[in-house]
């Protein structure tokens, strides 16, 4: 039997800085943290690769966000399509909660984007604006199928987004990756908050 429950992540390299920054040591006490191992990019890269990442594992949790790369515009073209998107969603969510072991599984909302500081620094879009509509569509999947959802879009804004989000208007600061994985950890292990 094992000693800690499993926390299994899926998501994007803003996953990665909340998860490797604050929540493998946060969680030490209660959970074995992992993360998919690689990027897990848009959400079409993880109904081609879900399988494969979870081979061998039976997470008691997973941990699942995509957003931020689906809504990355070339030419004003979104990488993702919505309706794409969320036929994404579905998929991802019917084939965790049909696995055999039964994970908790928790989405975690897609964090913010400042527009400006995005578009200063990459050769390709990203707007807020994209990201809210995106919100809206995984809120709408997720209460459909039951999945509880931890909302990071809201810690973020809740907690000074110009502070916490780095110059590139994506990824964070070290403390805004602290705010990240705190309101993580809170929700996993309430009794710590």
């Amino acid at each position: 039997m094992r000693k800690y429950k499993m926390l299994y992540s899926i998501g994007d390299s803003i996953s990665l800085g909340y998860l490797l920054v604050v929540l493998v040591e946060s969680l030490a006490e209660t959970y074995a943290v992992m993360h998919c191992p690689a990027n897990a990019g848009p959400s079409t890269r993880i109904v081609e690769s879900l399988d494969d990442w979870l081979a061998g594992y039976d997470p008691d949790v997973v941990l699942l966000n995509c957003g931020l790369h689906d809504v990355a515009r070339e030419e004003d073209k979104l990488a993702t399509p919505a309706d794409q998107y969320e036929a994404n969603l579905r998929d991802i969510v019917a084939r965790l909660q049909g696995l055999a072991y039964l994970p908790r599984l928790i989405w975690a909302r897609t964090t913010p984007v400042i527009d400006k500081r995005h578009q200063a620094v990459k050769a390709f879009g990203r707007g807020n604006e994209d990201v809210i509509a995106y919100n809206e569509i995984a809120d709408a999947v997720m209460a459909e199928r039951g999945v509880e959802s931890i909302d990071l879009y809201r810690a973020v804004m809740d907690n000074d987004p110009e502070a916490l989000l780095a110059p590139d208007g994506v990824h964070f600061t070290p403390e805004g990756y602290q705010v990240l994985g705190q309101a993580i950890a809170d929700y996993l292990v309430p009794e710590q908050a």
